[in-house]
């Protein structure tokens, strides 16, 4: 049977184990009779990680966004943001809307969490419609982003652009926000 200390007590007294022993003998013949819970349906990790309060285990399903920016010629932009408490992202989404500049292609060229890139090779760009919102199966393994520390996404543009064209990107995450 599992015992649980109560915290702030004084003197750190085990209430829970003292009533476990008291009805210890009526468990026993409830059991007997298979009439007893012997067992908590889920763990106290398990429980954490959905309501969150103590333990490395506590994390939180949550989007992060990067904002947005608007090239009018080609060019790379950095998106960075520093999540105040610590995030593992898994899903980089990007949404590009195009005015004009048909013959532009968009290239994510670096994906770091602080100063450790996220890609196997930062040598060529990745196409940025692999992060689309309608591709499948795009999950990745990221390192855990401690608090304070930055996540950098660069999208360069490349291509041509006439007087007036525009390209928009949007950047998000999906990911766990691991609380403390």
């Amino acid at each position: 049977m599992r015992e649980e200390i109560i915290e702030g007590d004084d003197d750190s007294e085990n209430i829970i184990g003292a009533l476990a022993r008291m009805v210890q003998p009526r468990l026993g013949r409830q059991a007997a009779r298979g009439n007893a819970v012997t067992g908590p349906r889920f763990t106290a990790a398990q429980i954490a990680t959905q309501v969150g309060g103590g333990g490395k285990e506590s994390k939180l399903r949550a989007p992060l966004g990067l904002g947005y920016h608007e090239y009018t010629a080609a060019g790379t932009f950095s998106f960075i943001v520093e999540p105040q408490e610590a995030f593992r992202g898994e899903r980089l989404m990007i949404a590009i809307a195009r005015d004009g500049a048909a013959g532009s292609i968009g290239l994510v060229t670096a994906i770091n969490v602080g100063t450790m890139p996220q890609q196997p090779s930062t040598e060529f760009g990745i196409p940025i419609e692999m992060f689309s919102p309608e591709m499948t199966d795009a999950n990745m393994g990221w390192q855990i982003c401690p608090a304070g520390t930055k996540i950098q996404i660069t999208v360069q543009i490349v291509g041509t652009f006439a007087e007036g064209d525009v390209v928009r990107i949007s950047c998000g995450i999906y990911g766990d926000w691991i609380r403390g």
